[in-house]
């Protein structure tokens, strides 16, 4: 006896354990359940997710039933009972364990239990928080049952009938595990008041069935839950989100996601990847995600950056359309990089090679410097590199370091904490390096920056790390350094104006952009480029005359594609209306030739170069003394100690002053 009880036991906790293991495992999932494949309660037995685990975790479930029924027939049979008592027990455990559902079951139960127990009725009662009963459900005519007794069995912790007091009272049997409190309730044959222990027995395997069935329920309501609940919390994103397994076969993706790669959900829905090969590169960067890095892909509905992450089942990915992660970077940042290299027309040989260069590397992590004269075109070519790196997904921010005062400057590239000096921010704020992020600085002239910055620039670049003024905490640099200068660097490091060292730190890839006058091939390209976006525009097509087009090829432009720009956009402007010819000569083109900018000029000296020879000059000639060195220059000696300063000029004397005088880079 002792020994089946132990079995029905056991196979009953067999049959809890598995139920109570398969939602666990599906709730993990979290699959979202899918309209196209689901039920409209949201069933996730038909997801194909569930389907691989419900299969065969469904299969233990049955066996386990099927043992927990032969081990109460054996029980049964072992006594000798009445086998049709016997087969009616079993079918009934049957149907018990069948059902689906808390409210199916508990209202099925009074019919059930009259088949294997006599009494006059049945009913099923619920105590509440506050101890007040309730009926659920009921099989034959209505009896009363003294609630505080009702209470007090759905408290117990066995599942076992109880009396409730004299033989003419009901008899109740505990339901539930002890989070919901139920209780069956028999109302006894008069001429039967007494209740056999194989009676008793009976009831217990019936209430052992039950309590199966009803965790079974309860697991399955769960997971039911998780499942509509993670199909909320997934389209109530934004941002696109795909998980694939192991084997590239879509486990899960939201609306955000089917538009931004313009396909239709129950279409890519439990399907691998391997069967669109539109979604090439989306296949590539899921099954090797680079970590901290976003992939930027091209799929049918354009551009759409991707940012995965691996997981023991899988990977699981955001997708973003490339536009909105662009407007997002303009927002934090307020910059974007708009140029791509499709912008930068030319097919002449000096600048094609530039171009190709350039496109190799921007997948490379690697430091560029951008050389050309003022108006060629060197911070497009920055926004095209970064449009065309790994970084396209991050911040493109550009700072013109001769555009801030040198006071600022410190502050604008490397942030400050609140309070460092008057009319700081309370709460500090972050600086260009900081909030560049994982995309690209753009330091535009940097061959004008101050001689005393550079040292600086050079620890950050070196280091990695920055520190904002008034802090002592190291913030980890990120942002890939892209630099412009109109300047020759070489030349700058000769003359002392540059550090070496910054010089090669930046010039890791050094490309020279040619001018305009060197490439005049180009000319008509640039002005057809001009003219079609003009037309785009305003709805209007215009087009050159050829003798027009002859001048603005003979023309110098010492302003490069910048002036040939405005001048085109001029005429463009006065063009009368009802002509769409360009026939008149540009007046800009008639008017003496400007000089070349200082970076190429021979001869022509700046006016700042030459103040700085005239410090250098008079601190030479009189040894290092400012005093006399200032009387000579004619200002006064507080004025030539911020000129050296500002020049980077020593006024020692000896090895020091020679230093200055021969234009050797300071330590």
């Amino acid at each position: 006896m002792v020994q089946r009880r132990l079995e029905i036991e056991s196979g009953a906790k067999t049959v809890i354990d598995l139920g109570r293991r398969r939602a666990r495992g599906l709730t993990l999932l979290s699959e979202p359940c899918d309209p196209a494949t689901c039920g409209p309660a949201g069933d996730p037995r038909d997801c194909a997710s569930a389907r691989l685990l419900a299969r065969p975790s469904r299969a233990a479930q049955a066996a386990a039933q099927e043992r927990l029924v032969r081990a109460i027939e054996g029980e049964v049979e072992g006594e000798g009972e009445d086998r049709s008592v016997l087969g009616v027990l079993a079918e009934v455990v049957r149907e018990v364990t069948a059902l689906d559902g808390t409210d199916a079951i508990l209202a099925e139960l009074p019919r059930q239990v009259l088949r294997v127990h006599p009494a006059r009725a049945a009913a099923v009662l619920k105590v509440g928080d506050d101890g007040a009963t309730a009926v659920i459900a009921r099989q034959g005519p209505a009896f009363e049952v003294a609630a505080w007794r009702v209470a007090k069995v759905t408290r117990a912790s066995r599942e076992a009938p109880v009396r409730d007091g004299a033989p003419s009272r009901a008899m109740l049997v505990p339901l539930g595990d002890g989070v919901d409190r139920w209780a069956l309730a028999l109302d006894p044959v008069p001429s039967k008041p007494v209740v056999c222990e194989r009676e008793l027995e009976r009831l217990a395997v019936l209430a052992t069935a039950v309590n199966t069935a009803l965790s079974r329920a309860r697991s399955s309501a769960a997971l039911r839950e998780a499942v509509v609940r993670g199909g909320a919390t997934l389209e109530a994103v934004r941002d696109g989100i795909i998980a694939i397994d192991h084997e590239g076969v879509v486990r899960s993706l939201n609306g955000a996601a089917a538009a931004a790669l313009g396909v239709r959900r129950e279409h890519l829905f439990g399907r691998s990847l391997r069967e669109f090969p539109a979604l090439a590169g989306l296949r590539r960067a899921l099954t090797t995600p680079a970590r901290d890095v976003a992939d930027v892909v091209q799929v049918a509905a354009g551009e759409v950056v991707v940012r995965a992450e691996a997981y023991e089942g899988g990977v699981v990915a955001t997708l973003r359309d490339s536009a909105t992660e662009q407007t997002i970077a303009h927002r934090m940042v307020g910059s974007v990089a708009r140029h791509r290299f499709e912008d930068l027309v030319g097919r002449s040989p000096a600048f094609a090679r530039i171009l190709d260069e350039a496109r190799r590397a921007a997948r490379a992590e690697v430091a560029v410097l951008i050389r050309g004269e003022s108006g060629t075109g060197k911070e497009m070519l920055a926004q095209a590199i970064h449009n065309a790196s790994t970084r396209a997904s991050g911040p493109f921010l550009g700072i013109n370091v001769t555009a801030i005062p040198r006071e600022l400057l410190e502050s604008e590239l490397f942030g400050y904490e609140g309070g460092t000096f008057t009319g700081a921010r309370a709460s500090g704020r972050g600086g260009k390096f900081e909030l560049a992020g994982k995309g690209t600085l753009l330091l535009d002239e940097i061959g004008d920056m101050p001689l005393e910055m550079q040292g600086k620039l050079l620890r950050v670049l070196q280091e990695r790390m920055v520190q904002r003024l008034g802090s002592a905490r190291d913030i980890p640099i990120r942002a890939r350094v892209v630099a412009t200068t109109h300047r020759d660097l070489a030349e700058a490091v000769e003359a002392g104006r540059f550090r070496l060292d910054l010089y090669h730190r930046l010039r890791v890839l050094e490309l020279t952009l040619p001018s305009l006058r060197e490439r005049r091939e180009d000319i008509p390209l640039l002005v057809e480029h001009q003219l079609k976006v003009h037309a785009q525009e305003t709805r209007r097509r215009v087009t050159i005359a050829p003798r027009v087009l002859d001048a603005l090829q003979g023309y110098d432009w010492p302003g490069n594609v910048r002036e040939l720009h405005n001048v085109i956009e001029g005429e463009l402007s006065v063009l009368a209306p009802g002509e769409d010819v360009l026939t008149r000569i540009p007046p800009a083109l008639s008017a003496p030739q400007r000089s070349r900018p200082s970076g190429d000029a021979r001869g022509v000296v700046p006016l700042e170069e030459m103040e700085r020879r005239a410090c250098e000059g008079a601190l030479a000639a009189y040894h290092g003394n400012v005093a006399r060195a200032a009387e000579a220059l004619g200002v006064a000696k507080g004025t030539l100690y911020a000129k050296m300063k500002r020049y980077g000029l020593g006024a020692g004397a000896g090895s020091g002053l020679a230093a200055v005088a021969t234009g050797a880079q300071r330590p």
